[in-house]
């Protein structure tokens, strides 16, 4: 398996292949807990211990203060039962410093859970620490007394980062009476089990389809004389199952870990109760209905499949893909987040990979690959003159079809059925082409798309794709044509296409030279985009597409119709929406909101940066382009922006642009709205949850067309 690395406070550095990577989760406010009003376990009498991690509000620090926040560091899980038995983060390894113990909130719903994030495992995310459980001092599961136990958990993943254990079962409930015995377990990779006292006579499966994703809550009673019950998620499993302890077994307890080296079950641990006697049945229909406020059963994950050329590789080791996946998995309540890709070279005999630099579409981009040439794109144009829906698929294609299918295929059948968008971080080489050329290109789109799909046996209607803006590249018409392209696909609801980064030249070249205090940039690689700003473009672009995807009705553990009608993005900042010719010099732009409900003109954008019109001309046969020179704010809907020349046609023959082909704006220059500063709908702060890093003003779109000039104000 190919992986990528990544050193703490660092971004993702250029890995070849696939999955993902999730550090410790940042600083941020858990959500409340919605309109569950119980009962909870607490509602039952005499519990003698509830542990609950759902809210911060049931969580010590490390110096023993009531936590007021999820993602900080836990000390303990509070025993709510005031007997004083907390649950405390639980170690074995010697050698090296343990994962941190964190507050993460939505693990489950608007809930939140406790675990050990460890950014070294980059299979999966998120990744947890395979040496981190929880420990009870002392809790009895012996057979001669009467109990009655209650857990909930949720697993994201199957065991990994563990090559010697990975395939084995997870333990759920360990006790250390005696030589140590399992009570509850849960099959990994290797099968669907969840076992009741595994490895005894008294061996109990109760369930044989559990997923590799879930959440459950199981209720255990002992019964002396008569054995242990067993309920799973409200449903009795079991019944009257032998006690295999002693009559006493009072003894340290481990949840989600079984004492050994690398024993952890790599879950996140929701909530625990204990009562030193037998519930009566009634009694476990109340504990049964304090499970609702838990979202139970197979859980969803969150994957993208990405394809493109250089930039997309970039788009990859930057983290935008991760955080990508990571906010559409946030906006559904998923409990994983992933994405597959491979970079050509990767894997060999055969050829196996989705992204390959220097590539575009099909061979319709001179000069790389004249048309009749197999050349190595994704398509083959024949050069004769055919229509694209008729193309043939390119070595490309078939090396993206061995990464995915066959015998030879890289990514399994389970991670392939969680891909839940196709995303093209993909402009480059086919913005060369001629404007002429926009209709040949848009049907390539469409057939490459619909061949991709059909390859993983999916349509428009399942399997959106997410495309951006494009970046600025070399030519103006053919960057131009591409904007165009992708607006109009997008704009047809039957392509399900979402452009998830609306405006991508507010970004500096790779690895150029910037000074943050002016917006400056110099030198760089001008047709790769820098990593800070892919980053962005991922982050961002998680608004466009968890939107889509909950309108795809693709929710987890969030119920569709509590996500927000309004208070977050919808396509990722503010649009233009008429240009108001004030005097042939000076004109006025009137903006529509997205998220924000304000205009900043920031560094260079004061300057003009961006903004120019065609003085008569098209696209397809430019005329003049003058530029700005200067941008202020009128007032929140409205730019007054100055042109550095007089306009002399009539402004029915005058095209504004923002920006004109391959100008770039440059990191931190685009007018941009006020949306960090914006109070979101409640449980819906992505900067709470994922970290101020996503806390962001977005920049004020790009003309996907351009817009005429009118001399009648808005």
């Amino acid at each position: 398996m190919a992986m990528l690395f990544n050193i703490p406070g660092s971004p993702l550095a250029a890995g070849l292949g696939m999955r993902v990577l999730a550090g410790p989760l940042p600083a941020g406010s858990a959500p409340p807990e919605g309109l569950f009003t119980g009962p909870y376990p607490s509602a039952i009498s005499g519990i003698s211990g509830w542990w609950d991690a759902g809210l911060p509000g049931g969580l010590l620090d490390v110096s023993g203060a009531a936590m007021l926040a999820s993602n900080g560091v836990v000390g303990a899980v509070k025993d709510k039962s005031s007997n004083g038995n907390n649950l405390m983060p639980y170690h074995i390894a010697a050698d090296t410093a343990p994962a941190a113990t964190i507050a993460a909130p939505r693990v489950n719903g608007y809930l939140g859970a406790v675990g050990a994030p460890d950014a070294a495992i980059v299979n999966y995310g998120p990744s947890l620490d395979p040496d981190w459980g929880l420990a009870h001092p002392g809790l009895e599961l012996g057979s001669g007394a009467a109990w009655t136990r209650y857990l909930v958990w949720t697993r994201p993943n199957w065991r990994q980062g563990t090559y010697y254990v990975n395939n084995q079962p997870i333990p759920l409930i360990h006790t250390t009476a005696g030589a140590g015995a399992m009570i509850l377990q849960a099959d990994s990779a290797e099968g669907a089990n969840l076992t009741l006292f595994p490895g005894t006579a008294s061996q109990t499966v109760l369930s044989s389809t559990l997923a590799r994703r879930h959440s459950h809550a199981v209720i255990l009673r002992n019964t002396p004389g008569s054995g242990v019950d067993v309920w799973l998620d409200g449903v009795q499993v079991a019944a009257g199952v032998a006690n295999p302890l002693a009559a006493s077994a009072n003894a340290q307890v481990l949840f989600l870990h079984d004492g050994s080296i690398q024993g952890s079950a790599q879950c996140w641990f929701h909530e625990a109760a204990a009562w030193e006697r037998a519930l009566s049945a009634g009694e476990i229909t109340t504990l049964i209905a304090a499970q609702a406020r838990w979202v139970l059963g197979t859980r969803r994950g969150v994957n993208l499949l990405v394809m493109g050329q250089s930039n997309a590789a970039w788009f990859i080791a930057a983290g935008g893909a991760l955080a990508l996946a990571q906010g559409v998995a946030w906006y559904l309540g998923a409990a994983a987040y992933g994405y597959t890709a491979a970079e050509s070279g990767t894997y060999l005999s055969p050829n196996r990979y989705s992204v390959i630099p220097g590539h575009p579409i099909s061979n319709s981009s001179p000069p790389l690959f004249p048309p009749g040439s197999s050349g190595g794109t994704f398509l083959t144009n024949p050069g004769d003159g055919s229509d694209p829906s008729t193309w043939a698929a390119g070595p490309d294609f078939a090396a993206l079809s061995a990464y995915l299918t066959g015998s030879s295929a890289v990514v399994s059948a389970v991670d392939e059925s969680d891909i839940a968008f196709l995303v093209w971080p993909w402009s480059e080489q086919d913005s060369t082409m001629p404007y002429a050329n926009k209709a040949l290109y848009e049907s390539s789109v469409l057939q490459l798309l619909s061949m991709t799909r059909s390859l993983l046996g999916r349509t428009a209607a399942n399997l959106p794709l997410l495309a951006w803006n494009a970046i600025p590249y070399e030519t103006n018409d053919g960057v131009q044509m591409v904007r165009e392209s992708i607006a109009g696909l997008a704009a047809d609801a039957g392509n399900n296409i979402v452009v998830f980064a609306v405006q991508t030249a507010d970004s500096n070249p790779l690895n150029a030279s910037y000074d943050p205090a002016t917006g400056l940039f110099s030198g760089g690689d001008p047709e790769h985009r820098d990593e800070p700003d892919l980053l962005r473009y991922g982050r961002i672009g998680a608004h466009a597409a968890g939107r889509a995807a909950l309108a795809m009705g693709l929710s987890d553990t969030i119920p569709a119709v509590q996500a927000p009608a309004s208070g977050l993005p919808m396509q990722g900042g503010p649009q233009i929406t008429h240009v108001y010719r004030e005097s042939d010099t000076e004109l006025i732009l009137t903006v529509a909101h997205d998220a924000g409900n304000d205009l900043l003109v920031p560094l260079q954008a004061a300057n003009g940066a961006g903004f120019a019109v065609m003085d008569g001309g098209s696209v397809a046969t430019p005329g003049t382009i003058i530029t700005g020179t200067a941008a202020s704010r009128v007032d929140a809907t409205h730019l007054a922006v100055t042109m550095a020349a007089p306009i002399t046609n009539p402004s029915a023959e005058v095209l504004f642009f923002y920006p004109y082909g391959s100008t770039q704006i440059g990191r931190g220059n685009a007018v941009a709205d006020n949306a960090a500063s914006q109070t979101p709908p409640a449980n819906w702060s992505i900067g709470n949850d994922l970290g101020s890093a996503w806390n962001v003003n977005f920049p004020l779109q790009a003309t996907s067309y351009p817009i005429t000039l009118s001399d009648t104000p808005d």
